[in-house]
This record gives C-alpha cells, sequence and structure tokens, in this order.
C-alpha cells in the first residue's frame, strides 16, 4: 500500500519534518507491534524468553531503499555516487561471500547479498529455525557513516536508514529491535537524532563503528552519552570503519594485507574504548549508562581485566576520580558478545574463560547472522550449567538493553 506518514502517527511520527512528497513511503499494513503491555504479560514474556540475540545483521536490499527518507540532493546523490565509498578495506571472505551458505535466498539465488536484508528470510532461519525470541538488529552499511568528510550527509543517511529499519523491519515483527546509527563525528547532531527516534519502543540502543578519530570516553563524545543515558538507551559499538574514509590506520603499525590480519587484531579496536569509558570516568558522570561491545570476541578480556586493575593500583594518581577497581566498573557496566567464538582445546578451558571474565554478568549471547561464521544458539555454550546460560542467553542481554524487554503499561 502507499501511505504518506502522519506525523501525528505514533507509529510513524519520527518521520516528521519532512514534506508530503517525501513521506510517501511504500509499507506494509501491519498493526502496532510494540505497544506496551500489562505487568502481568511482561512477566510471563520474560519467563518464555529462550535466546536473546544481540547481534544480527540487517540491511537494506536496494540503496533506493533509502531514497524515500532522504532530500531530493542526497537522493540523487546516493543514486548516482553511493556512499561515496564502501570503506571495505578487506574482503569477508568466508563462506559464500561473507555468509552461510544456508542464509541464502532461494528465490534470488543469484544474489548472495539478501541473506539479512530479506525479513522473510530472516525469519525463517533465525528467529523460527533457530529458536530466538528477541533479535537485536545492528546494521552493516551505515558503520563507514562516521568516517565520511561530510557530516551532513552521514547524518541524513544514518537517519534515512533509522527511519527504514523501524518501517520495514521493526513494524514486520514484534521480536525484533534497533540498535540505532548515528554519526559519531558530529556529537551535536548524534544527539539530535537520538532525541528524535530514542523514545520509540523498538530502539534499544546507539550503534557506533569501533573505527573512529578519538577514543569514545573521551568528552567530546559527551551529547552522545547524555542523550543515551536521557533515552535510556545503551552505547554499542561494532567493529568498522577501521583505517577508512578519515579514520586512523586499523593498527600501530598501519594496514595489515590480509582479512585474517585484521580480523585477529579486533581485540584491539575495542580495548582503546574500553579503556577510555572507564578512565574519563564516564560511568561516574553517567551512572545508568550500560555499554555493548559486539562481535568483540571474549578471550582477550581476562587478561585485559587484570592489566587494568594493575596499572590502576599503580597509576590512579592520574585518575583520582577512580575509586574502584576497574574490573568492578566494566562488570557494571559493561556487556560482551559472544561472536566470534573462541573455542578452546576443551570445553572446561571454555567455563574456565568464562568465569575469569564474570561472564555469568558479562557475557552475552550473539549469533551474528547471517555471516559465515554465525553461530546457532542450540549448538553454543552446551556443556554449560543451565543457571549459567540462562545468563548468557538471556539475563545478561535484559541487563546490557534496559529497553530490550518487554514492558508492562504505566496507569494513567
Amino acid at each position: 500500500m502507499v501511505l504518506t506518514v502522519n506525523a501525528n502517527d505514533p507509529l510513524f511520527s519520527w518521520n516528521g519534518g519532512r514534506t508530503p512528497e517525501e513521506n510517501t513511503v511504500v509499507v506494509p499494513t501491519v498493526p502496532e507491534l510494540h505497544t506496551p503491555v500489562t505487568p502481568d504479560t511482561a512477566l510471563t514474556a520474560l519467563a518464555a524468553l529462550r535466546v536473546v540475540d544481540t547481534d544480527v545483521h540487517h540491511d537494506y536490499h536496494d540503496k533506493e531503499d533509502l531514497s524515500p527518507y532522504l532530500s531530493q540532493t542526497y537522493r540523487e546523490r546516493l543514486r548516482d555516487y553511493g556512499f561515496g565509498g564502501d570503506g571495505g578495506l578487506y574482503a569477508n571472505n568466508g563462506g559464500a561471500l561473507g555468509r552461510r551458505a544456508d542464509t541464502l535466498d532461494p528465490a534470488d539465488p543469484d544474489d548472495k547479498t539478501t541473506a539479512a536484508k530479506n525479513v522473510g528470510n530472516v525469519r525463517k532461519l533465525l528467529l523460527d529455525g533457530a529458536g530466538v525470541d528477541l533479535a537485536l538488529l545492528t546494521g552493516s552499511s551505515l558503520r563507514t557513516a562516521s568516517g565520511m568528510a561530510d557530516l551532513d550527509y552521514a547524518a541524513a543517511l544514518c537517519r534515512a536508514m533509522n527511519d527504514h529499519s523501524i518501517n520495514h523491519w521493526l513494524a514486520a515483527d514484534p521480536r525484533f529491535r534497533l540498535a540505532m546509527h548515528v554519526c559519531a563525528q558530529d556529537p551535536e547532531g548524534a544527539a539530535a537524532e537520538i532525541d528524535r527516534i530514542g523514545d520509540h519502543p523498538g530502539v534499544v540502543a546507539v550503534m557506533v563503528p569501533c573505527g573512529a578519530l578519538r577514543p569514545y570516553g573521551q568528552r567530546f563524545y559527551r551529547p552522545i552519552h547524555a542523550a543515551c543515558a536521557r533515552h535510556n538507551l545503551t552505547f554499542a559499538m561494532h567493529f568498522g570503519g577501521e583505517g577508512s574514509g578519515t579514520n586512523p590506520a586499523p593498527t600501530a603499525a598501519g594496514y595489515p594485507s590480509y582479512y585474517i590480519e585484521s580480523r585477529l587484531a579486533r581485540p584491539t579496536f575495542y580495548q582503546v574504548h574500553l579503556a577510555s569509558f572507564v578512565f574519563e570516568g564516564v560511568f561516574e558522570r553517567f551512572p545508568t549508562l550500560k555499554v555493548a561491545m559486539l562481535e568483540s570476541g571474549f578471550g582477550w578480556l581476562p587478561a585485559y581485566l587484570w592489566r587494568m586493575d594493575s596499572d590502576w593500583k599503580s597509576l590512579r594518581y592520574e585518575t583520582p576520580w577512580i575509586a574502584r577497581l576497574p574490573s568492578e566498573i566494566v562488570a557494571d557496566h559493561v556487556r560482551f558478545a559472544s561472536q566470534p567464538m573462541d573455542e578452546p582445546d576443551t570445553k572446561n578451558d571454555l567455563l574456565t574463560l568464562v568465569r575469569w571474565m564474570h561472564g555469568e554478568r558479562t557475557l552475552m549471547f550473539a549469533s551474528d547472522y547471517p555471516h559465515f561464521d554465525w553461530d546457532d544458539p542450540a549448538q553454543s555454550f552446551t556443556s554449560f550449567p543451565a543457571d549459567l546460560r540462562r545468563r548468557i542467553f538471556v539475563e545478561n542481554a535484559l541487563d546490557a538493553f534496559p529497553k530490550l524487554a518487554p514492558t508492562p503499561a504505566v496507569a494513567p
């Protein structure tokens, strides 16, 4: 159907401010899927949760899908020039063009990029097929936006992707939640975008790429921290954009030659931001803020936490506002997704590793659908005790993303 978006419609109010022509969008006829629920049904829904997936890569099918949400100038620019370079330095060359072969769309076998672009495909293979009860949509294409020199164009693309995701993904299935995209190098603009859609019940996090001009704990980003806290949204980061656009080289030694080298360097992408959040005192200033590190892996974390604690004891005079062990601050405020899964020689070693990182509080499941190594929840952490599996598959994610769970309606 053709729908002219009404700025007063609670389902589509995030499109306010555009002309009627720009607000004409083709969308399916769907009910409101993210209305608050009663206290009884909320408790029932929470008890019924078995798997929360904190990293599901969705996307638009064609760049023209974003056109209805862009001004004419940016619509033409996207059509003629795209993003001005996709920023991909290394091919994600495992599986079928980076995807697991069973995620390919049978109706479009020649297009190996549809695995995360078809709502029905994701519903069939992941939600129904793998038993995922809630799926956090984390996107793919817009992680390069924060490395663009033209911040206005970057912000417009993020806004368009957010609107497209709300209209075509959140509105399609109540099990989807969204990590909205912002251009992190424009903190005031990012905060405005968060204020625009941050109260939508299906939006639960703010997504930024690890590739950045400065660590994310620095005061430059304070408007984003404040906006996240204001709307009860999690500050989520995912690797991407390292060494592309205006961003610095991905490693201290410049640019690796091969994708496998870049993949192995990923823990360092997250480590610099983790230390920045802790020692810049972000959590002292915003005590309710949560941070999620997605597709970071977790095998590197125990030794890093030990080193943080040890160095803080020796050097805490530099940051007197940090009054307790960094590992305690991390356990209270930061959560880590399980993908890519670390696989020690024995199952007992994996359990020990998770214990070392306080995984009963800090580790949450992520499938990383539809990438070549995406993890089926039925085959993940199978030897772990039931209570620990419950923490990893459900409760830690609900703690990391306060808006993720069904919330009871507030009586007028």
